[in-house]
């Protein structure tokens, strides 16, 4: 099982990691695999589902883009535990660039975010073959904490007023709290108690049985209570999702629509790949094995291409999935690809169920999902031990509410970029 970075590119091609693994795989790791594979379904089917809201497609997009994406990284990838899925990084990127290009068409919008996971996927790929590992490593820490940080307070500001169910107003985050704040008064009172319910939970779930699929265990119960009758005035469902597998085909845009989804399939790629790798070696640290950043690059490239290719957007590392599957002892990817059938089985017989989902409730999982991303002991660190770094992480934070997702990248690269120069700069001058 373990990976190394020797042997060159030919190796690289030649042998995939799935054939190292498979070849020393031991029966008794199957049902630690089995069960892990499943316990990762249960955690998949609602941040799936949320994340693509965030994204801006329909729940079934989030599905999709983790039941062949799941195999292609257990394939390709080298490390054992690492699950990738929807991401709320990527997924808010993905909704940044397409709101802009889709005009309003959402069978448009859908085509452009396959492609956009289509172009993360080779971007990936070709930096996998270069051999360009380390270049994740080119965003600072402080910089992703920033980032990780602003992007939770976006996504919460977007997720309230579907808790509440009140009308969104505004284009800007700030613009969208204020709005909030001036609709208070119309919050639906059915849906509060639903969504106050499950986030409440959720919370306590997690600080207590951590390891418990808590998220989807509360959603079938939002569900049994609404499709019972009990509560069900004025509460709004997600609605039809289509029954079957996940469709292959190659998403048709226009050269124009690729130029202008370039930049953002690279900035995702830069995001996702610093994500990734991050994940895979702190997993790998914590079980004495070893990954290889440049096999890291092609799973997530294979993982994105077949993402563009089964209707899916652009995939990375889910902290949550990873840790279920360390946690419960997966001894292998083997649990990933587990994982892949038993969604596919949900998405071809079990939809009906996910359809009663209240959006309230979906709203409380993201929300429980993403406000992890804010660090606030990092940041305490930081104005204890460094403040200049502190400085660039609340900087970067500022700069993904107040101007958004892209341009706070945009930033944090050029303060990357200023960094590495004066360093040069200064090593040249001693």
């Amino acid at each position: 099982m373990r990976t190394t970075d020797a042997g060159g590119k030919r190796r690289w091609l030649r042998l995939p990691p799935a054939f190292e693994w498979c070849r020393d795989y031991q029966r008794a790791w199957l049902l630690a695999d089995g069960i892990t594979g499943l316990l990762i379904v249960t955690i998949a089917i609602p941040l799936s589902i949320g994340m693509a809201e965030v994204a801006g497609v329909a729940p079934v997009v989030g599905l999709y883009t983790c039941v062949f994406p799941l195999v292609a990284y257990a394939a390709f990838g080298s490390s054992r535990h690492l699950v990738l899925g929807l991401d709320a990084s990527t997924a808010a990127m993905v909704a940044a660039t397409l709101g802009p290009l889709a005009a309003s068409d959402p069978q448009r919008y859908v085509t452009l975010a396959n492609m956009l996971a289509l172009l993360v996927g080779i971007v990936c790929l070709l930096a996998g073959f270069l051999r360009l590992g380390s270049i994740a490593e080119f965003l600072s820490t402080a910089s992703l904490l920033g980032y990780q940080a602003g992007l939770a307070v976006t996504v919460i500001v977007n997720q309230l007023p579907r808790l509440l169910r009140v009308p969104t107003r505004g284009d800007s985050t700030n613009e969208r709290f204020v709005g909030l704040l001036r609709s208070l008064d119309e919050t639906h009172f059915a849906s509060l108690v639903i969504g106050a319910g499950v986030l409440a939970t959720v919370v306590f779930a997690r600080r207590w049985h951590p390891h418990i699929p808590a998220a989807f265990g509360l959603l079938v119960v939002a569900s049994l209570i609404v499709s019972q009758g009990w509560v069900n005035d004025g509460v709004q469902l997600i609605g039809e999702i289509p029954s079957g597998a996940p469709p292959l085909a190659w998403p048709s845009v226009s050269w124009s629509d690729l130029i202008d989804l370039l930049p953002a399939a690279l900035a995702i790629a830069l995001v996702a790949s610093a994500d990734t790798l991050a994940s895979a070696r702190a997993f790998a640290a914590r079980s004495d094995y070893s990954i290889d950043p440049n096999r890291e690059l092609a799973g997530l490239g294979a993982a994105n291409v077949v993402s563009g290719l089964s209707g899916g957007i652009p995939a990375s590392a889910s902290a949550a999935r990873t840790a279920v599957a360390e946690s419960t002892g997966a001894r292998t990817p083997l649990a990933s690809i587990v994982a892949a059938l038993a969604l596919l089985v949900v998405l071809t017989t079990l939809t009906r169920p996910l359809e009663l989902v209240p959006i309230a409730a979906l709203a409380a999982v993201v929300i429980a999902a993403i406000a992890r991303l804010v660090d606030v002991s990092a940041f305490r660190r930081l104005w204890r031990q460094e403040r200049r770094e502190f400085v660039v992480a609340s900087a970067t934070a500022i700069v993904v509410i107040l101007v958004g997702v892209l341009q706070a990248i945009a930033v944090a690269l050029a303060v990357a970029l200023l960094r590495w120069l004066g360093e040069r700069r200064r090593s040249r001058r001693a």
